[in-house]
């Protein structure tokens, strides 16, 4: 049975349509599923405090906060980039040889405490302000 010529490149199209779709499903995932969820109210008290200072700066002075909170004072925080897209987050405890890598869409601030890494799930935190049910991603340091 001949079949006609541009069925093959259908076929192709068609699988290379859906390889991209997958592709584009996958890069545009959420950081719902990194790490486990902790309330505002449920962080360190030190650490309610210092987004809340911060949050108060951003409102009040025009300040730029730092993309990372650092209570340890001995952590490395790395973006890689290729244009100007993020490709990879990386947090490294530079004295106790420590990294956790965060997905590539994270909110930030991140804040460093006790061997930990929490961040927003959402953006504009900082202008819009936290409450007790504000919502962050926790991810031990490994």
């Amino acid at each position: 049975m001949d079949y006609p010529q541009g069925s093959n490149k259908q076929t192709l199209m068609k699988y290379l349509c859906f390889i991209f779709c997958v592709l584009l499903v996958g890069a545009c995932s959420s950081t719902k599923g990194s790490g486990k969820e902790t309330l505002f109210c449920e962080l360190d008290k030190e650490v309610q405090d210092s987004l809340l200072s911060v949050s108060r700066k951003v409102l009040e002075e025009d300040h730029a906060p730092q993309a990372m909170i650092d209570f340890s004072g001995n952590c490395k925080f790395t973006e890689r980039n290729i244009g100007p897209w993020v490709v990879g987050i990386q947090i490294e405890d530079t004295v106790n040889k420590r990294s956790v890598s965060l997905p590539t869409n994270a909110p930030m601030p991140y804040i460093v405490h006790n061997n930990t890494v929490y961040y927003p799930e959402e953006y504009n935190l900082l202008v819009m302000g936290f409450d007790k049910n504000t919502k962050f991603r926790t991810i031990r340091m490994k």
